[in-house]
């Protein structure tokens, strides 16, 4: 009898066992995508960006991958590994691969000569070169990825990513960059330019002097670092502009003048209960690993900063002027960046040309605010104003969060909500390890053939100790 229960009992426990193996297996099986990112500064996670811009695509899109077999497998490796976790997102983007010299009629009818992705949505395709995807130390202007050095850094992301929105996305933008007054124009902010046109805000420079009125078309006003102010027939047609419901990015930079020479610009951020204190913030030495007229400002909380500030992505402002807030009735002004409580304004701006920064007792105390957000009183965007713009600049803005603050201003401005959001960063090389015969052998016989071997020869021993027992 105990012999028989014995058995039973080893019965129900491996039945047991088998049952509980198959309901995990399904259950890991019912994750799908689920996967978890161990590679440092998470190389491998999808951008919110990429996210968002997948989950929103409600219509097939065909990633057709054409690929020259003479390239490098890293590359074209990287690029197809990249559209499988695409595809793992929405499976509504389908991945397929050609080789492009077994297909050229195929090629020829999307104009492929090289390794490239064709992204395809109904009648509308847009067209990525693989090489583009990849920048090297060593790689020389006209030389594709299959003769770059094994050093590089990968932008498939953000290339995949931009063609899939142009792709997808029927709305489009327009925001007018103001000139007439040594702002900073489309050369100067090419790369934010450049980003914006990625996610279908097409850039303009416009001379109020030449046109005599803000486009009918403009979706946002940009004026960046003047130098000199708005004549009153200026200030007049904008704030015309405004009253209609037109949007304002207002990015001021430093000019010794300001205090005495910035009527109207000041009248222009008065409307929006915005003071200018005319004073450049200055953090104390020790306060950051930057020079003291380098600040990393602490985030407001509005959906301008917010996954920035989760994300631990600053932007770094330099030459920034202080500004003060009023509230101001039918309006919430936001602040967006703060400087600490150990800041102060300095207002000797002759002597920061000398690099005059001590403090003394015409300074103004700390915390100030160097930019704000401004919407209507039922939540609709108005204005973003800010007291520095050199962190725009194409030598800065790819510093931390730099791009996505500007850009993400932008699109809240225009409405453009979706992109109010993190972007994708530049990527470094797969890491590869070259394994010598010996070892490629040791690891096929430890894992095929000593590992299972184990797991039969501890279920032999405890069968036979059951047995004894």
């Amino acid at each position: 009898m105990g012999k028989w229960i014995s058995r039973t009992n080893a019965t129900v426990i491996s039945i047991a066992a088998i049952g509980i193996f198959i309901v995990l297996t399904l259950f890991l099986n019912s994750l799908g995508s689920f996967q978890v990112d161990l590679t440092k500064n998470r190389q491998n996670t999808l951008s919110d960006q990429t996210i968002s811009t997948l989950k929103a695509i409600n219509e097939p899109v065909e990633a057709m991958v054409f690929i020259n077999p003479q390239d490098a497998q890293v590359y074209t490796r990287e690029v197809t590994d990249l559209l499988q976790e695409y595809h793992k997102i929405n499976n509504k983007l389908e991945v397929k691969q050609y080789d492009l010299l077994q297909n050229p009629e195929l090629a020829r009818q999307y104009g492929v000569t090289e390794s490239t992705v064709v992204l395809k949505q109904g009648e509308r395709t847009k067209a990525i070169q693989i090489y583009n995807m990849f920048t090297s130390p060593d790689q020389q202007d006209g030389q594709d990825a299959s003769t770059a050095a094994s050093s590089y850094q990968f932008s498939g992301e953000q290339k995949l990513t931009s063609g899939l929105l142009s792709l997808t996305s029927s709305k489009t933008y327009k925001a007018y960059l103001l000139n007439g007054h040594n702002e900073f124009d489309v050369s100067t902010l090419s790369l934010l330019a450049q980003q914006l046109g990625e996610e279908n805000i097409n850039v303009s420079e416009l001379s109020l002097a030449q046109q005599g009125a803000v486009p009918a078309d403009a979706s946002v006003l940009m004026i960046v670092a003047p130098q000199t102010d708005l004549s009153d027939a200026e200030t007049k047609v904008i704030r015309q502009y405004m009253d209609k419901g037109g949007k304002l990015f207002l990015s001021l930079g430093f000019n010794e003048k300001a205090k005495t020479a910035w009527k109207n610009l000041d009248l222009l951020m008065s409307d929006y209960g915005i003071t200018d204190t005319h004073a450049v913030a200055v953090e104390p030495k020790g306060q950051s690993l930057y020079d003291p007229l380098t600040i990393v400002p602490e985030y407001g909380s509005h959906e301008i900063t917010d996954k920035l500030a989760a994300s631990h992505l600053y932007t770094i402002m330099s030459l920034s002027i202080a500004l003060k807030q009023e509230a101001k009735q039918g309006l919430t002004v936001t602040p967006l960046l703060t400087t600490t409580a150990n800041s102060y304004g300095e207002m000797n701006l002759s002597g920061l040309l000398e690099s005059k920064t001590e403090r003394d007792n015409n300074d103004l105390a700390g915390p100030f605010d160097l930019g704000f957000a401004v919407g209507s009183s039922d939540g609709k965007p108005k204005a973003v104003v800010l007291g520095g713009s050199t962190f725009m600049m194409n030598q800065s803005i790819q510093q931390q969060g730099n791009l996505d603050f500007a850009v993400n201003s932008i699109n809240y401005l225009v409405g453009n909500d979706s992109q109010v959001t993190i972007r994708p960063k530049m990527e470094d090389q797969y890491q590869t390890a070259t394994l010598t015969l010996p070892q490629a052998r040791a690891i096929l016989i430890s894992t095929v053939i000593v590992f299972p071997l184990l797991f039969v020869a501890a279920g032999i021993f405890l069968w036979w100790r059951r047995r004894r027992a």
